[in-house]
């Protein structure tokens, strides 16, 4: 009993500071935003934004944002892992290694690159595109409104899709090659394998990307600020750069505000992964 009593006391004093740090790094800041935001100034700061039309459009931006950039991700990634995870590819870990290198390098280094890329004078994609005759003249992927959201997402999706390709990937690497051959024996094919046996080991893998695609697509800011800073005229400011926009202006209870509603946004995808592992447990 005195053993058991020690070895606690010894276990509180060394995870103790750590769980101190911890909460003055986490939870204290999070406590003074949510103050801040919740004090007389912020609930009327928040009154103006839900009732303004500018905020509903950065709301509505910020969702395609996240939906395109998202979907985008779990596709392609999915996509590649499958690729590299069938044994018709040779060197797997060597294209791992490879396609992993968006992933890896600086945001700032990949959106100055597909900056210069989107250039409509010396981009690599417009004029590839106008060699296959794809298109007759280069296309303003930055400069116009109607599209810069979606070739900014283009760029999120190139960024993280290699994290999907190594989470799923590892899923795909955890499934028994016997359960294939078993099915194979009992008759079935490739969509069915998928379906049966490849879809559901991988669904809490791919719940987990997900959630972590969605904080990634709502604190995503450092590719439209390099490429278009939020322009043309607003298209591509979503919520993070709206909320950088107030920081600059020294506005903090704005960011306070900005920062609650990306917190709730971020809860709302959060509850759903929680209820949906909960779902598939039962």
């Amino acid at each position: 009993m005195a053993r058991t009593f020690v070895v606690e006391r010894r276990a509180y004093a060394l995870t103790g500071p750590t769980l101190v740090a911890m909460a003055l790094l986490t939870v204290v800041p999070i406590v003074v935003v949510i103050s801040r935001a919740a004090s007389a100034e912020g609930r009327a700061i928040a009154g103006s934004l839900l009732g303004s039309s500018q905020f509903h459009q950065i709301l509505g931006r910020t969702g395609i944002w996240t939906v395109v950039s998202v979907v985008g991700a779990m596709v392609i990634g999915f996509a590649a892992a499958l690729i590299l995870q069938s044994g018709h590819v040779r060197w797997p870990g060597l294209w791992r290694g490879i396609l992993m290198v968006p992933w890896i390098i600086p945001g700032v280094v990949g959106a100055t690159i597909w900056k210069w890329g989107y250039s409509s004078t010396y981009g690599l994609l417009n004029h590839a595109l106008v060699s296959l005759g794809l298109i007759d003249q280069p296309v303003q992927w930055l400069s116009n409104p109607e599209i810069v959201l979606y070739a900014l997402a283009a760029v999120q999706v190139w960024s993280t899709a290699p994290f999907v390709m190594l989470l799923l990937g590892a899923a795909l690497t955890s499934i028994p090659g016997e359960r294939y051959e078993a099915a194979r024996l009992d008759g079935a094919h490739a969509v069915g394998l998928f379906r049966h046996i490849t879809l559901p080991a991988v669904n809490a893998t791919a719940a987990i990307a997900t959630l972590m695609l969605v904080t990634f697509a709502l604190n995503a800011f450092t590719i439209i600020w390099v490429s278009t800073a939020g322009g043309p005229v607003g298209a591509s400011t979503i919520l993070p750069v709206e909320l950088y926009r107030a920081f600059q202006n020294g506005d903090d209870t704005t960011v306070a505000v900005i920062a609650c509603v990306q917190l709730l946004i971020s809860a709302v995808f959060a509850l759903i992964y929680v209820r949906s592992i909960k779902a598939g447990d039962e």
